[in-house]
This record gives structure tokens, C-alpha cells and sequence, in this order.
């Protein structure tokens, strides 16, 4: 994951109030997945199969090679150009727990472990200097070890100010099992088990607001969790929802939900969040190809479904849901933001998003600028100093 432009030339650096013992080329966060376990007797691991139960536990990112130190993951972290990359593995894997898929609201009769996994969590939250928890819902195409490593690096570029939770559903390392609905099925049975997660992290942390970070076919995932769980609540108002679960931001990045499908959710999804997020572009190669060979109508993570994304959220008066259209004003920026990955690998994008992660921050305090549809945001050109200027107003030099 490049640098994210906040940082660029020394702008701001949100390694500074990390204590010494921070200041390791390691990162710890915590994960939940219902992946069938494979351990091969000396360390855990995660197939690709779904599972009945949701396991519970810690993972360790390697960031560098045995010579990196901190010194170096430290100027890497801050640079706009890099010789070469860094490496980056899943170092360790320790599973503290496991649950059931359908964990009730309310439940207090938690197992020795699964107290000890929610103490571990606790304690980290007490030391957080942003005493929340994000959790990331990954994409398609992926192993357990690519959800570990990239909510590592969100938290990491993020300044390790909160606490990291990997979602892992079952998708394989194989686009065909996508395409032909294999993993499909297995991102929307993983629903029940997200909402488990967040029942469970709601009821037994301590945090102030969890948000949601999902991307591309995570957005299956998490868009029908959330629905989901504001129907089981459905006598519930939207300002006890938000009290009762916490959840603050939700970010749908590039998100492979059909847009009918999305906009059926999206009341639900609003009533339960502080801010929802959608970010969309008008030449995601991927969210194409997925309407070209699976059909259905066109997804939610892309431009062309903007208009009538906007028209319904107007309508309905969502105030709380924002779409982030990194493909406007291009033309005056001299490039266009454009890709599937783009909310990770472009340094404008992904300065948002850490940013709001850290802050919870609306729009307009992010640096962003309005478009001329109501609700739609862009990254203007003088994007990297609005967010630098937003950043030192908010957190008043000290990430």
C-alpha cells in the first residue's frame, strides 16, 4: 500500500505519539472468520470452505524482511516514491476462540475463551489513542492471509491508533469460483456470521463506534449484514439502533452489490450508522466484467449507477450517506483515479479513508469537495493540502 498523500513531504506525521514499544515492524490485529480451520499441527490456518462456527483470534503482519527496522517501514510509510516495495506476510495466527454462527443479542454465558478474546480486544481499546474498533470485510479472490495484511496496513497508515479486526470470509484464490457463484453464495451465507460479530463486539467491548470498511464482494457481505440486523431490530428507532450497536462509519468501497439490491438495503444501512460511504469510478475494469459474465444490473461500486444512487438517497432523505465519485474533475487534476483497487493503491484515495477512520469526520471536514449532484463528493486539486489543512484543524497536531 503506497503512502497516502496526507503524508507527503513530511506534511504530517502520525507515527510521532507512538511509544518506543510501538515502534516495531511488526503489527498485532485481531481477526473473526468462519473459514473452516487447517491447521497443520504447527501453525492455524484458513481454507477456503465455510464453516458453522465463527473462530476467534489474533494475527501478527510482518511489514519488511528480516533487515527492515523501524527506521526503515518509518521512511517508507511517509514517502511518495519508493526504490522497490516492501514486503509484507502474515507472520503468526492464534486462534483464542470459537462461536456460534448465530450468536443471540443478549447472550451472557460466554465461554472462558471467548471472555479472554473480548479482555485481549479490551485492553487494546483501553491503550488506543481512537478507542474504536475497525473491522475490514475483504473482496473476492482472496485468502485469509490477504484479510490480515490489509487491515494491518489500514491500521498502520492510520497512525496504529485503533483496533484492527479482519473479517474473513470463505472466498477462494480463484476468480472462477466467483463467477460462477461458488463464492457468490458463500459471501452472502457469511452475512448471519458479521452480524454475530458485531452483536458480540456491540455488547462485550468497550468501544466507541465500530466501523465497517468492506470491499468489492465484501460489500455482499456487509450491505446485507447490516440490513439484516436493523430488520431483527425493527422496533427499534434509528437513533436507539445507533446506540445500542455503535456503528459509526460504513465505508462500501467499489462494492459488487447490484444497485436494486443496494438501494433495497440502504435505509436500513443508514438507520443503523452514523455516516455511510460509497465510492464509485467511472472505469472499475472489474465491476464491469462481473455485470458482463454474471449479468444482473449494474453494481453499486460503479459511476453508472450514480444518478439513480443519488435520486434514492435524495428521496429518501438519507443524510447520513455520501458517494464519493473519485473520477470527477479529472480532467483538471491532470488524472483520473480509476481501477478496483484504487481506495488502497491511489495515495488521494486512500488518505480519505484512513482519515475518516481516525476521525469519523463528515465529508466537508475531509477535505472533499461538493459536486454539483447533492451528495456526491469529489477530490478536488488541491485535494493533498484541504486534507493536511483538515487534519491539522482536527487533530491539532497530534495524530
Amino acid at each position: 500500500m503506497p503512502a497516502p498523500v496526507i503524508y507527503h513531504n513530511s506534511a504530517i506525521d502520525p507515527f510521532a505519539h507512538l511509544a518506543n514499544a510501538q515502534k516495531t515492524t511488526t503489527t498485532k490485529v485481531f481477526y473473526a472468520t468462519n473459514r473452516t480451520p487447517e491447521s497443520n499441527g504447527i501453525e492455524q490456518q484458513y481454507g477456503n470452505s465455510i464453516d458453522s462456527a465463527v473462530h476467534l483470534g489474533v494475527a501478527t503482519v510482518q511489514m519488511g524482511d528480516h533487515r527492515t527496522d523501524w527506521a526503515d517501514l518509518y521512511q517508507y510509510s511517509l514517502a511518495e516514491k519508493h526504490a522497490s516495495s516492501m514486503p509484507i506476510k502474515l507472520d503468526r495466527v492464534t486462534e483464542l476462540s470459537a462461536m456460534s454462527t448465530i450468536f443471540s443479542a443478549g447472550a451472557d454465558n460466554l465461554s472462558p475463551e471467548l471472555q479472554r478474546f473480548l479482555d485481549s480486544i479490551n485492553k487494546e481499546i483501553a491503550s488506543a489513542v481512537d478507542k474504536e474498533i475497525m473491522i475490514y470485510v475483504h473482496g473476492a479472490k482472496v485468502d485469509f492471509a490477504n484479510s490480515a495484511i490489509l487491515t494491518a496496513e489500514v491500521d498502520h497508515f492510520a497512525g496504529r491508533d485503533f483496533v484492527g479486526l479482519a473479517f474473513a470470509w470463505p472466498s477462494h484464490r480463484n476468480i472462477l469460483a466467483y463467477l460462477t457463484g461458488i463464492d457468490v453464495k458463500n459471501a452472502l451465507d457469511s452475512s448471519q456470521a458479521l452480524q454475530s460479530l458485531l452483536i458480540l463486539l456491540a455488547e462485550h467491548t468497550n468501544a466507541e463506534h465500530i466501523n465497517i470498511l468492506s470491499y468489492s464482494a465484501g460489500g455482499k457481505v456487509s450491505s446485507k449484514a447490516l440490513f439484516e440486523l436493523r430488520q431483527s431490530f425493527a422496533d427499534l428507532s434509528a437513533a436507539q439502533l445507533k446506540e445500542k450497536f455503535r456503528i459509526g462509519a460504513v465505508v462500501l468501497a467499489a462494492i459488487d452489490v447490484e444497485v436494486g439490491a443496494f438501494l433495497d438495503r440502504a435505509p436500513s444501512i443508514s438507520d443503523i450508522a452514523s455516516q455511510v460511504v460509497v465510492t464509485v469510478n467511472d472505469n472499475d475494469h472489474a465491476l464491469k466484467a462481473a455485470r458482463q459474465f454474471m449479468g444482473g444490473e449494474v453494481r453499486a461500486g460503479s459511476a453508472e449507477a450514480e444518478v439513480l444512487e443519488e435520486e434514492f438517497i435524495v428521496g429518501q432523505q438519507l443524510a447520513n450517506v455520501e458517494i464519493i465519485d473519485v473520477s470527477i474533475g479529472h480532467k483538471i487534476r491532470g488524472f483520473d483515479i480509476e481501477g478496483h483497487h484504487y481506495w488502497y493503491r491511489h495515495p488521494w484515495m486512500s488518505s480519505d479513508i484512513v482519515f475518516l477512520m481516525r476521525t469519523d469526520l463528515p465529508p466537508a471536514s475531509r477535505g472533499l469537495s461538493p459536486a454539483e449532484m447533492e451528495g456526491v463528493w469529489y477530490l478536488s486539486p488541491d485535494y493533498p493540502e484541504k486534507i493536511r489543512d483538515a487534519a491539522a484543524a482536527e487533530l491539532k497536531g497530534q495524530w
